[in-house]
């Protein structure tokens, strides 16, 4: 998880300062940060290893903030540890957080899951892959399993899904997967796996189905989608399918990032569809949401 950051005397645990203020200012002061490559060796010197465990203490926190926010606005919630200040919870997370109701709800019904799933242990090389691929994006999209059957239900699914396809799992294939399974193998661990199975094996039946295309007519093709696919048409597709108009808009996002190195994050909105965040970098399907718990969330797919 990374060594130990001390800052001005703080505690902390492996890795993870006491808070993310304390995680901002470990990277040092921002007129001095490295803006190139220090050497020219491969491996990292200990300056380098030292900025890496404090840069990746500060992106994980970022990951794993959800779930804590999410535990965390339950509590206040349900114990109505907002009374001494505000009237309703709707009015204490609008003026204390500045996030919406709706938001703080999305991250209440989230958090089970991933506190299960970030628990579990299936071993085999698993628990690894969920530490580094679960986030908002891949738990809201196993909310609905969860909230129709159970949080072990999800956690079956899941499991089963990077048990298959390991670590390139992405938000848009568990929703995938939690829309097709069936619902006789809802909460059976043996018949969830199977079912998971079967799904991708029927996608990748779809793949070597479609046949060779011609260079010369992708081209063509891809030209005429740049025309055609504008700010209106993707509306109106939106407007007459919500749910399957915004999987096949992530679909078609992750397939571009895949091959020019973007990296992709979705921002999931409330009523509107879900946007892709493109930063110049390396491909990567990171999922999050229109805010995090600290403030404004960018991590972790509906990819």
């Amino acid at each position: 998880m990374g060594k130990a950051i001390n800052v001005g005397g703080a505690p902390t645990a492996p890795g993870r300062p006491n808070n993310a203020i304390e995680l901002a200012r470990a990277l040092g002061d921002s007129a001095k940060l490295p803006t190139m490559q220090l050497t020219d060796t491969p491996a990292l010197i200990a300056q380098e290893q030292d900025m890496l465990v404090k840069c990746e203490s500060a992106i994980e926190n970022l990951r794993f903030a959800f779930w804590a926010a999410g535990k965390a606005l339950q509590v206040v919630r349900d114990a109505r540890l907002y009374r001494a200040r505000f009237e309703t919870f709707e009015e204490y997370t609008q003026a204390r957080w500045d996030i919406t109701p709706q938001y703080a709800g999305k991250l209440i019904r989230t958090w089970r899951v991933a506190e299960a799933l970030f628990q579990a242990r299936p071993g085999g090389g698993l628990e690894t892959i969920v530490s580094t691929k679960l986030g908002y994006g891949h738990a809201w999209a196993l909310v609905p399993l969860v909230e129709k059957h159970s949080v072990q239900a999800a956690v079956y699914l899941y499991l089963g899904l990077v048990k298959a396809k390991g670590a390139s799992v992405t938000a848009a294939l568990v929703q995938g997967t939690v829309e097709a399974l069936p619902e006789a193998a809802a909460g059976h661990k043996a018949k969830t796996e199977e079912a998971v199975i079967a799904y991708l094996a029927s996608l990748e039946g779809e793949t070597r189905s479609t046949p060779t295309t011609d260079p010369a007519k992708a081209v063509r093709a891809l030209s005429k989608a740049a025309r055609t696919f504008d700010t209106s048409t993707v509306q109106a597709a939106l407007e007459h399918d919500p749910k399957r108009a915004r999987t096949a808009v992530k679909s078609l996002i992750e397939v571009l990032s895949s091959v020019s190195g973007v990296k992709v994050t979705f921002l999931e909105t409330e009523t509107g569809p879900e946007d892709a965040e493109l930063e110049g970098g390396t491909t990567d399907a990171s999922e999050g949401a229109e805010e995090n718990p600290e403030g404004e969330a960018t991590a972790a797919s509906a990819a």
